[in-house]
């Protein structure tokens, strides 16, 4: 833009310039035309002719002062013209000096608006991770801890639905709960202890051939985590294992495992099922619906329509155009408990009323069991530890979490 007004300045100017020389020239011609006529004038000798040659004279110098006076308005018009030029080319170079503080102080702006917009991108990064999205008993969660959580899963490419919100706020609960727990009693873990179990765990993440040469700190990153939460998970783990070992008998371990020794045996049951996905239905009313569905499908097949055939209709799991059919299990650690409670249960051929599980609503139709071998208590001592300590540990979660305050406080994050 400074660079068309410098152009255009000059072209007006060189008219200015032009018109001025245009009237220098007039002004000769005027001078010349009246030295010609005295020239000729005196040439005459006689009276007469004098005479006729004064008034000619005369008139000629009338002419001529008529001319000489266009002249000198002339010559004023120059003069006004060469006034307004000068005041018009102050007038321009104003222009000019205002575009180009203009233009500087654009430039100036600019680089200002870009670096008060990442100022404030800072911020508002900063506001958001810093935001609370959940209390529990008085104690903040933030946003920082909920946002690691959900990019694992966007790293995986799994679909961030309203369930998966939920769950992570689940889980950040669940540590929460456990941390104010483990606070209060009067167990801690030796930084030895918490030394070893980090080994441990680093040797089993670093054994997976996806993970084989990083360091510890990059794989637990990918995971949302870092190495000083691990100390920290590590160091109440390892104190709610002290406080559950103290309360817990070797009579309350071998009773459990009387009871339910098809956990330990190898016993598997094979299945089909129905299911009603509830995961991403947020109102009442949308899960009196989905009840309504499954309750539906129920009556369908009470009357006689094929199982398979109605799990391909109208399941809502991968497994429908298979019939509904998800294969062998065993009864711990495969699926989720309230399925696997009642799968155990049931006869093959048999089919369940609809089951309630964080997925949905089943409809189980046992296919095929597997029967397990023999099996005495010391034969699986640690797992049976290690099941009935998950047990406990789930217990006490489920009554600290209903004794508990919790309130999420950012309703955005669904």
């Amino acid at each position: 833009m400074f660079k068309t007004i410098v152009a255009s300045v000059i072209m007006f100017l060189f008219i200015l310039q032009a018109n001025n020389l245009l009237f220098a020239d007039e002004n000769a011609e005027a001078k010349s035309a009246l030295s010609s006529v005295i020239t000729d004038a005196s040439a005459e000798v006689s009276t007469a002719a004098v005479a006729d040659a004064v008034e000619s004279a005369e008139a000629v110098v009338e002419e001529a002062a008529e001319v000489v006076a266009e002249v000198e308005t002339a010559t004023e018009e120059v003069a006004t013209t060469v006034a307004e030029t000068e005041e018009s080319t102050e007038a321009v170079a104003e222009v000019i000096a205002e575009t180009v503080v203009e233009e500087v102080a654009t430039e100036v702006s600019a680089e200002a608006v870009v670096e008060k917009t990442a100022e404030v991108v800072a911020e508002a990064v900063v506001e958001s991770e810093s935001d609370v999205i959940a209390t529990v008993n008085g104690e903040e969660i933030y946003r920082l801890a909920f946002d690691k959580r959900l990019n694992v899963f966007r790293r995986m490419n799994q679909e961030v639905t309203d369930a998966v919100k939920e769950q992570i706020i689940n889980q950040l609960t669940k540590k929460m709960l456990l941390k104010q727990f483990v606070e209060k009693q009067d167990v801690s873990a030796s930084s030895e202890d918490i030394k070893t179990e980090i080994e441990k765990i680093k040797f089993f993440l670093q054994n997976n051939p996806a993970n084989k040469d990083k360091p510890l700190e990059e794989i637990l990153e990918t995971q949302g985590s870092s190495v000083t939460e691990l100390e920290d998970e590590v160091s109440r783990a390892l104190a709610l294992s002290k406080y559950l070992e103290d309360s817990v008998t070797d009579a309350d371990k071998i009773s459990y495992f009387e009871a339910n020794k098809d956990a330990f045996n190898g016993a598997k049951v094979k299945a089909s099922h129905v299911l009603i996905d509830t995961r991403n239905l947020k109102t009442e009313a949308e899960l009196a619906e989905a009840k309504k569905k499954i309750d539906i499908v129920k009556v369908q097949i009470d009357n006689g329509a094929d199982f398979a055939e109605m799990a391909k209709k109208f399941s809502e799991c991968p497994s429908a155009e298979k019939g509904g059919d998800i294969g062998f299990f065993q009864r711990k650690g495969s699926i989720v408990e309230e399925f696997a409670v009642v799968a155990f249960a049931m006869e093959v051929g048999e089919i369940s009323e609809p089951v309630k599980t964080q997925f949905g609503y089943h409809i189980i139709k046992v296919t095929e069991k597997e029967e397990g071998k023999e099996v005495n208590y010391t034969d699986v001592a640690d797992m049976v530890d290690f099941v009935f300590m998950q047990i406990k540990t789930e217990s006490l979660l489920k009554e600290l979490h209903d004794k508990a305050e919790i309130n999420v406080t950012l309703e955005a994050l669904f």
